[in-house]
C-alpha cells in the first residue's frame, strides 16, 4: 500500500515536470521562467492596488468634499427659506397694520376744489365726424398707404438689369431653375462641360467647328445669367409675395380704418353727453338748485374710497344744507383679529383683537369718515358751508330684541370750523368736539344708540 502511494507521487511529480517542459521550454529553464512570470504578475496586481489605493483616497476626498459642499447648499438653501418666510410674514404683518392705520386715517386724502366757474365756461368737445362721412377720404388714405408701402417695397428689393435680360422666366414656378442654376458646385460642373465642348469643337472643321464653339459659349453665358440671376429671381418672389399680401389686405385695412373712425365718433358722442351733462350740473350748483348737487353728487362720486371698505353713504339736499346718512358695516371693515410674530419671524399667530381696542379703531375709523364725507362735499360745492352726517350701524334694539340700523354718531359740520382743523395732526374721534355733535362711547362697550340731531328744512 505505501509503495502504491509512492509510486503514484512519482508519476503525479514527473508528469507535471513533462507539462511544464512542453509550456514553457527547456526542463532546465522552466521552474525559473515561471517564477519570473508569476513575480511579475505579482507586480502588475501590487501596482493596481496601488493605483486603487490612490484613486480610492481621491474617491473619497472628493466624496468627502461633494458631501460637504451639499450639506453647505442645503443650510444655505434653508436659510433661504427660512429668509423668505421671515419676510413674507413681516411684510402680512405691515400690511395688516397698515390697513389699521389707513381705516384710522381715511380723513386725510380728498379731492380738490371743484371750479364750477370754469367748468361752466369750457368748450364743447370738438365734433368727430362718423366713418360714413369720412368714407370718401379713409378709401384715399387707405389706397395711398398701400401705394406707398408698394413703393417702398420696390425701393428695398431693388432688382438688377438682369430681370430685363431674363424676362419672362422670373415666375415662381421657375423656382427649381434658378435654385439649381444657383448653385455652385452645379454652375462649376455646366463650365466644365462647356469647356469640353469648347475643346472638342475647336478640333472640329467646317461649320461644326463653329457650330459647337459657339453653343458652348451661349451655355455657359446662359447658365452665368442664370446664376446671376438667382438673387434677383428670389427678391421677385418675395416682392411680388408681398405685394400681394398688401393688396389683399387692402379692403381688411379699410375696414379697419372705417371701425377706428367710428370708434372715435362715438367716443366724441359719449364725451358730448358728459359735457352737456357737467354743464347743466354747474349752472344748477351755482344757482343752488338742490337737484343739481344730487347729480353733482351721483356723477362726480367723491366717496368712492369709503364705499371700497363696505360703507354705503346716502343723502339728500337743500339750497344751503346737504344730509348724509353714513352706514357703516364695521364687520367688514374692521378686522376682529390682530398679527402677532413668533418665533423671530417665522410664524405668524392671529389673536383677537381686545374689545377695547377694537372699539378705539371702529370709533376712530368712523369719525375719519364723517370728516373725510365732510371736506368732499365742501370741496365739490362752495355754494355749501354746512353739513350734516348721521352716522348708523347695526345694534340690538332692546325694547325689541332685534338687530336695527341705529345712529351712533350725528353731528353738524360747519365749513369755517372744518377748514381751520390740522387733519395731519388731529385724533379723528377727538374732533367731534369741535361741532355740535351726538355720539355715546364707551371703550369697553363701544357705541349707544343716539337721536339724530334736528334736521331743518
Amino acid at each position: 500500500m505505501s509503495f502504491g502511494k509512492s509510486l503514484k507521487s512519482e508519476l503525479g511529480r514527473n508528469t507535471g515536470k513533462w507539462v511544464s517542459n512542453k509550456v514553457f521550454g527547456n526542463t532546465g529553464w522552466a521552474t525559473p521562467r515561471r517564477h519570473v512570470i508569476e513575480v511579475e504578475e505579482r507586480k502588475k496586481q501590487r501596482e493596481e492596488a496601488r493605483e486603487y489605493k490612490q484613486r480610492h483616497k481621491e474617491v473619497e476626498i472628493e466624496r468627502r468634499e461633494r458631501e460637504k459642499y451639499l450639506i453647505q447648499m442645503e443650510k444655505k438653501q434653508a436659510e433661504r427659506e427660512k429668509q423668505e418666510i421671515i419676510r413674507a410674514n413681516e411684510e402680512e404683518v405691515k400690511e395688516h397694520n397698515n390697513y389699521l392705520s389707513v381705516i384710522q386715517s381715511v380723513h386725510k386724502t380728498y379731492s380738490e376744489k371743484m371750479n364750477w366757474e370754469s367748468l361752466q365756461k369750457k368748450e364743447a368737445p370738438q365734433y368727430v365726424q362718423t366713418a360714413e362721412e369720412l368714407r370718401e377720404e379713409i378709401t384715399k388714405f387707405t389706397n395711398e398707404y398701400i401705394e406707398q408701402e408698394v413703393a417702398d417695397l420696390k425701393k428695398r428689393y431693388r432688382l438688377s438689369l438682369l430681370r430685363l435680360i431674363i424676362g419672362k422666366m422670373f415666375i415662381p414656378k421657375n423656382r427649381w431653375l434658378f435654385k439649381i442654376l444657383g448653385n455652385e458646385k452645379v454652375f462649376i460642373f455646366i463650365g466644365l462641360i462647356c469647356i469640353v465642348g469648347l475643346l472638342y469643337g475647336l478640333f472640329q472643321e467646317g461649320f461644326l467647328q463653329y457650330f459647337i464653339s459657339i453653343l458652348s459659349v451661349l451655355a455657359f453665358l446662359t447658365a452665368y445669367i442664370f446664376k446671376l440671376g438667382a438673387k434677383d429671381f428670389e427678391k421677385s418672389v418675395t416682392l411680388d409675395n408681398s405685394i400681394k399680401s398688401l393688396e389683399d389686405n387692402r379692403s381688411k385695412l379699410l375696414e379697419e380704418n372705417l371701425k377706428e373712425q367710428q370708434l372715435a365718433h362715438e367716443q366724441y358722442l359719449r364725451d358730448m353727453d358728459n359735457y352737456k351733462k357737467m354743464v347743466d350740473i354747474a349752472n344748477g350748483v351755482l344757482s343752488k338748485n338742490p337737484q343739481a348737487y344730487t347729480y353733482a353728487l351721483n356723477f362726480f362720486n367723491p366717496f368712492d374710497d369709503i364705499l371700497e371698505y363696505g360703507s354705503d353713504i346716502t343723502f339728500k339736499t337743500n339750497s344751503n344744507k346737504v344730509y348724509v346718512d353714513f352706514y357703516v358695516h364695521n364687520e367688514e371693515v374692521i378686522p376682529n383679529t390682530t398679527k402677532k410674530i413668533l418665533r423671530k419671524g417665522l410664524e405668524i399667530r392671529d389673536e383677537p383683537l381686545p374689545l377695547s381696542r377694537f372699539n378705539e379703531i371702529y370709533q376712530d375709523y368712523v369719525c375719519s369718515c364723517i370728516l373725510k364725507i365732510a371736506k368732499e362735499i365742501f370741496q365739490l360745492f362752495h355754494t355749501i358751508n354746512e353739513v350734516q352726517i348721521n352716522a348708523k350701524s347695526s345694534l340690538m334694539n332692546s325694547a325689541t330684541g332685534n338687530f336695527e340700523e341705529q345712529t351712533i354718531v350725528s353731528v353738524n359740520i360747519d365749513r369755517t370750523k372744518l377748514d381751520q382743523l390740522n387733519f395731519e395732526l388731529l385724533d379723528p374721534s377727538d374732533s367731534m368736539s369741535n361741532f355740535e355733535h351726538r355720539m355715546d362711547f364707551k371703550k369697553n362697550e363701544g357705541f349707544s344708540p343716539v337721536q339724530d340731531l334736528q334736521t331743518t328744512s
